[in-house]
């Protein structure tokens, strides 16, 4: 009987490190999810602001308009 118990415990034990382990990896998995997600945002905000020309990200235009004689 005390082997039997022995036994159960040894096994709930391995399940739980098993259960451990998963909850490990999903949790790496989740990071790195969310570390790519914030690349591609900081990447979409880049490419926002060079199209809006803001924060230097390309020249300024200047023109002027002149008289022509009719």
């Amino acid at each position: 009987m005390v082997e039997n118990q022995k036994k159960i415990e040894e096994q709930q034990r391995k399940m739980a490190e098993e259960r451990l382990a998963m909850i490990e990896e999903q949790m790496k998995f989740e990071q790195e999810k969310q570390k790519m997600k914030k690349r591609e945002e900081k990447r979409a905000k880049e490419e926002q602001k060079k199209i809006l020309g803001k924060g230097n990200a390309r020249p300024k235009l200047s023109f002027s308009l002149q008289q022509t004689a009719s």
